[in-house]
């Protein structure tokens, strides 16, 4: 508790360049007597700490003092630094420089050992700037109008106050307030077009916390027996947990999974080709049949 104490009175200095005895002490919720004792103790550590008397006095820190590298843990460092790179990605030029410094600082070599890339496999530059454009709304609290279409297909007009990013089952996603609906929803970037930053400040709301699936009752959840050829086994293996995978003998791969049978599981079935096979239930058998001999049919024409 002492240590977490120190800390804190050290940053607080940092920020403010001088505070009193009294406002630490309301800070921390001590006695004066034990802010002091707390100073002579950083005192003793090296830190450059000091009293001043009269109007304007306090307790300040020595000018042109600079955090030491040694307060944080190598743990502590790898940790700050894994977010810049995080941030750097996101387009921060300013978390870049800082990056810079604070790799110089903590004296690592190999400043460069993370890249993080947010957006997906072959998306293009507008794809990207899509990405760039949302995340930049969030943080000037900036409405977003852009045109969404529904997984069943439907076109719409919104205009949306963007809330959070969120990374979910490999698709990116936006939580918002969606004024057109005047409600929270969720947009899948990947289904967004024609985004445009509107003008204005958004009101502070509070997102849901948890990004909820659709309603069961909107697309009810089927249970499937999946059997997949070997060769498909590393989009299995990137798609599915451990825990749903069967390995049979001569290769093929058993997955018992539960989808909401919206228009997208017709697509993700289809996206194996013949290295799927639907052992249950039957009539995804007979879904998946009708449709290939439309595929068929188109061709031979």
């Amino acid at each position: 508790m002492k240590n977490s104490r120190l800390f804190e009175i050290l940053y607080l200095l940092v920020e403010k360049k001088a505070v009193t005895a009294g406002e630490l002490a309301k800070r921390l919720e001590v006695s004066e007597r034990t802010v002091y004792r707390d100073i002579d103790a950083l005192s003793a550590a090296g830190i450059p700490v000091f009293t001043q008397k009269g109007q304007g006095g306090g307790i300040r820190l020595m000018d042109r003092f600079v955090l030491d590298k040694t307060l944080l843990s190598q743990a502590q460092q790898d940790e700050i630094l894994f977010a810049l790179q995080a941030l750097r990605a996101a387009k921060g030029t300013e978390e870049g420089e800082t990056l810079a410094r604070l790799t110089a600082l903590f004296r690592r070599e190999g400043g460069d050992w993370l890249e993080v890339d947010f957006t997906d496999w072959g998306s293009g530059a507008a794809e990207r700037e899509n990405f760039f454009l949302v995340k930049g709304a969030i943080l000037e609290r900036r409405p977003l109008s852009f045109t969404y279409y529904s997984s069943a297909g439907e076109k719409s007009r919104r205009i949306a106050e963007p809330a959070r990013l969120v990374f979910k089952g490999g698709c990116w996603y936006l939580s918002a307030f969606c004024r057109t609906r005047q409600d929270w929803r969720i947009f899948r970037l990947a289904r967004m077009e024609d985004l445009e930053m509107g003008e204005g400040d958004c009101p502070l709301r509070c997102p849901p916390k948890r990004l909820e699936a659709p309603s069961p009752d909107a697309h009810p959840g089927t249970i499937l027996r999946l059997r997949f050829d070997p060769a498909a086994a590393w989009r299995v293996r990137d798609y599915f947990h451990p825990k749903q995978i069967v390995s049979e003998p001569d290769g093929h791969l058993l997955v018992d999974c539960t989808f909401p049978e919206d228009p997208w599981l017709m697509s993700f079935l289809l996206s194996f080709g013949s290295q799927l096979e639907v052992q249950s239930p039957p009539y995804w058998r007979d879904i998946l049949t009708a449709e290939a001999k439309k595929v068929i049919k188109l061709y031979e024409t």
